[in-house]
């Protein structure tokens, strides 16, 4: 029997030929009759900042553990090889990135027949086109998988149309598809890279193994002082390092810290990040998912929504219970500032733009610049997990790394 396969892929930006890469890949191989005869989905590490997360809805920290695509290129190439023609929406979008990612592994993405869907529906998205023929888009608008299930749909309603239909793919020859020999990684999909990241941070696992669960006393008043800074330096791009973990770990023992007297450092800061959140008398969507995402990392376990609204209602009925000292707009007055990624946080309803984030660091008196250098003194990250070059770089160089809305914390500027 003949079968076609539908691809679709979500990546970085619009332009391949600028180094924006592939983030997720779906492919289905589908028979004449319309079953789908095998499938492929993954999440792929672009080796870069993965771009407009608003749009494909994937983080950082979803690809950063994800096989590269040479790494999958061959499961995917077996998905492929029975196929005599690629479908596609906006076709030319998704083999324009293949063909590339192809190349950069030393072989050439074969010539095929290719029907693209978007041209035999006379133009328009995917939704629209899918709406027209009464065909409902299941699961996550812009994931690959769900996107590729939906074409192959499209597809199909529209080859039953003697009209429209301009390929006869019983008349086609089979595709010289490549074979790699290439080192491979299984395909994860984007829910089983979500899962993976609700594990314990590898330093809190250190912690718990290596540090006394409790001496029956209570902490050194200077040694938890000194502890909850340096936590507080390694929290400011929410993202603890290897070796910050590891500097945390060491300290805590050598101070005489127990994992008991951790868990209520940790507590308190988390009240204290609260309370400062609840400061201006509204706790955003944006700083709710700050705040779980520091409890995540402070070793409490994935708080939902619901459980942080109790905390932060608990926190801010609390007149006893202290904000975050911080470093205020005045501590950063006279630094050098650079930003990476697509910016998330929100100002007066509208997300704070390039410019805006510019002007705003400007008039407090700090100095914006384009590029990543020694000389630099902070590097504001859009995603915590970004794989930016100027992220690489200002690691590399051991630069201090702030997450944006803990920035803008600093800043005394209220975002959404």
């Amino acid at each position: 029997m003949t079968h076609f396969a539908v691809i679709d892929v979500e990546t970085t930006g619009l332009n391949p030929y600028r180094h924006d890469r592939i983030v997720e890949i779906a492919a289905l191989l589908v028979s004449q009759d319309g079953a789908v005869v095998s499938s492929f989905a993954s999440v792929v590490n672009p080796e870069r900042d993965v771009g407009p997360t608003h749009i494909h809805g994937l983080s950082a920290a979803d690809v950063l553990q994800a096989p590269l695509f040479s790494e999958v290129a061959t499961p995917l190439l077996e998905v492929l090889r029975p196929a005599v023609a690629l479908v596609g929406h906006n076709a030319r979008f998704d083999l324009s990135f293949l063909n590339l990612e192809f190349r950069r592994l030393g072989v050439e993405f074969p010539q095929c027949s290719v029907i693209d869907t978007m041209q035999l529906s006379g133009g328009g998205t995917l939704a629209a086109c899918c709406a027209a023929h009464g065909i409902e888009i299941e699961g996550d608008a812009h994931s690959a998988s769900c996107d590729a299930l939906a074409t192959a749909r499209l597809a199909l309603a529209l080859l039953r149309n003697a009209s429209k239909a301009t390929v006869d793919l019983s008349s086609l020859k089979p595709v010289p598809w490549p074979i790699l020999l290439l080192p491979t990684r299984p395909p994860v999909r984007r829910q089983e890279a979500r899962q993976s990241q609700s594990h314990a941070p590898t330093y809190i696992q250190s912690l718990v193994s290596r540090l006394p669960e409790t001496d029956g006393g209570t902490a050194d008043q200077g040694a938890t002082m000194a502890y909850v800074d340096l936590l507080g330096r390694a929290l400011e791009d929410r993202n603890i390092q290897e070796d910050e973990g590891q500097s945390l770990v060491e300290v805590a023992l050598r101070w005489g810290l127990t994992f008991d007297h951790i868990k209520a450092i940790h507590g308190d800061y988390l009240r204290r990040l609260v309370k400062t959140a609840c400061a201006d008398g509204v706790v955003t969507t944006k700083e709710q998912e700050d705040l779980r995402l520091v409890a995540r990392l402070l070793g409490f376990e994935e708080m939902s929504q619901s459980q942080m609204e109790s905390l932060i209602h608990s926190v801010a009925h609390d007149e006893s219970q202290e904000c975050l000292g911080a470093a205020s707009g005045d501590t950063l007055r006279g630094k050098r500032v650079c930003f990476t990624g697509e910016g998330q946080c929100r100002l007066n309803g509208a997300v704070i733009s390039r410019e805006l984030a510019t002007s705003l660091a400007e008039r407090n008196g700090m100095t914006v610049v384009d590029s990543v250098t020694k000389k630099l003194d902070i590097l504001v990250v859009a995603d915590p997990h970004t794989q930016s070059t100027k992220a690489k770089k200002a690691r590399q160089y051991g630069l201090r790394v702030i997450h944006e809305p803990e920035f803008w914390r600093m800043l005394g500027i209220a975002t959404e």
